[in-house]
């Protein structure tokens, strides 16, 4: 089993589920468990293993997990994780013990990344990303006006960020982008993660996908589907294909909060294939 080290930042906008993801990945629910037969998810600092008791405490008691708060001058109070990932190999794939190092980006940072008025403001923020191994970049699609009035703008700066830097330090030439349709549990995205470049990215994001695939190669940058909460039953003995999670009735925005409608049932989806490839360069399936 190969030992790899990858320091790699998770950001995207408000309400796409970066929070959810980690503290999913650290409970490392059975069904998860159960999709890669030995997996070890091991939370190495007390800040991380407080992710656990976060979905203790939250998810699995019927409540929403709140996204984190924003202010571009605390910058040292930014959540940072670290976990030991121990993936085992089969035919298909090598094993691979992952030390991972992760900080969490409020959403609000990827509204300002494009804002002219706030570059002074998250001048540390971005080059903390160019101190990385890699980017998860986590989007969603609830608003389609977004494709062309958040993410492309986004992504475009970033890209003019990236290929300045890049000329000082050619070490940037490596590093990699995993961008994350999130949320895949909602009946129409569910049938299309399984090829989430053609039938999700293309086909709801077009402005931003053509962009990022005229800029980057396929070893640079890769598109993924997840769900943290998977569906009711995602087995052909025992498949519904209702999304495994419950929504506030209280007027609360759908994209803001949601928590599992069955924690016995929950199987999520997507969670491991982009942290694997962006310490290794090699896709996986599930």
């Amino acid at each position: 089993m190969s030992n790899i080290s990858n320091d790699i930042r998770i950001f995207g906008a408000r309400s796409s589920g970066k929070t959810s993801y980690l503290a999913t990945l650290a409970r490392c629910p059975q069904r998860l468990e159960d999709k890669y037969p030995g997996l070890e998810v091991i939370c190495r600092t007390n800040e991380t293993k407080k992710l656990i008791d976060l979905v203790i405490d939250i998810l699995e008691q019927g409540m929403s997990i709140a996204g984190n708060s924003y202010d571009p001058k605390l910058w040292d109070t930014l959540p940072e994780y670290q976990f030991i990932i121990k993936i085992p190999g089969n035919k298909q794939r090598k094993g691979i013990e992952l030390d991972l190092l992760t900080k969490d980006f409020p959403g609000e940072f990827f509204y300002d990344i494009p804002r002219t008025d706030k570059q002074d403001d998250i001048k540390t923020w971005i080059d903390d990303l160019f101190s990385t191994d890699g980017w998860m970049i986590m989007m969603t699609d609830w608003e389609p006006r977004n494709d062309i009035s958040l993410y492309k703008p986004a992504f475009e700066k970033l890209y003019e960020e990236l290929s300045g830097r890049e000329r000082i330090n050619p070490d940037l030439k490596e590093l990699r982008i995993a961008v994350v349709m999130t949320k895949c549990e909602r009946g129409e995205l569910w049938p299309c993660r399984l090829d989430p470049d053609e039938d999700l990215f293309e086909v709801r994001l077009p402005e931003t996908y053509k962009f990022l695939t005229q800029k980057f190669k396929p070893d640079r940058l890769q598109f993924f589907a997840c769900s943290a909460f998977g569906i009711l039953g995602d087995d052909l003995k025992n498949f519904d294909p209702r999304p495994n999670c419950l929504f506030e009735e209280d007027g609360t925005p759908e994209e803001d909060a949601a928590t599992l409608r069955d924690p016995r049932q929950w199987s999520p989806y997507g969670l491991i294939p982009p942290l694997y490839w962006l310490a290794t360069g090699i896709r996986l399936e599930e």
